[in-house]
């Protein structure tokens, strides 16, 4: 028998290790920061606050010894904010499905002409002309689709002919 199988593995292994330590041990000493001198105040009112000041601290690396400012403000205490105030109301039953028909009709591009919307009680009253009957009854079509609307009342007329100015 030779010596060799036996020795293989356990070769193996001790190399395994030895690749694995320095592998750590690169990746530990990256993570420990240099240290630091101790920080220097700037007096440099310049746009801070009274309870501000820069603070900058010098770091060394080990490849090279070059010295760079950081400045840190110092925050002693938060400003409370103001609290929220809405000063918009929300929009009401009729309103909200006026502007749902209105935007739904402009995103179709099936449609042209001039169409107005208004709603009541969630009755919703078409009016205005297209250039088709069947564009008319496309946009009345929508509009029953939009949630809320109980009624639609659809009172477009389709232009026919041709467009006198």
């Amino acid at each position: 028998m030779s010596i060799r199988p036996q020795l293989r593995m356990p070769l193996l292994a001790a190399a395994l290790a030895a690749t694995i330590a320095s592998s750590w041990a690169v990746y530990e000493s990256s993570l420990i920061p240099a240290p630091a001198s101790d920080p220097v105040v700037v007096s440099d009112e310049k746009g801070l606050a009274p309870n501000e000041q820069i603070v900058t601290t010098t770091t060394t690396t080990t490849t090279t010894t070059t010295e760079s400012p950081v400045a840190v403000p110092v925050v002693e205490s938060a400003r409370p904010e103001p609290a929220i105030t809405v000063e918009q109301q929300r929009l009401s039953l009729d309103q909200r499905i006026q502007a749902d028909v209105i935007d739904l009709l402009a995103r179709n591009p099936n449609l042209s002409g001039k169409i107005g919307v208004v709603s009541a009680d969630a009755v919703v009253t078409l009016t205005g002309w297209t250039t088709t009957s069947g564009m008319a009854w496309r946009a009345g079509r929508d509009a029953r689709g939009v949630m809320g609307v109980r009624h639609v009342v659809n009172e477009i007329r389709p232009k026919v002919g041709g467009i006198t100015s």
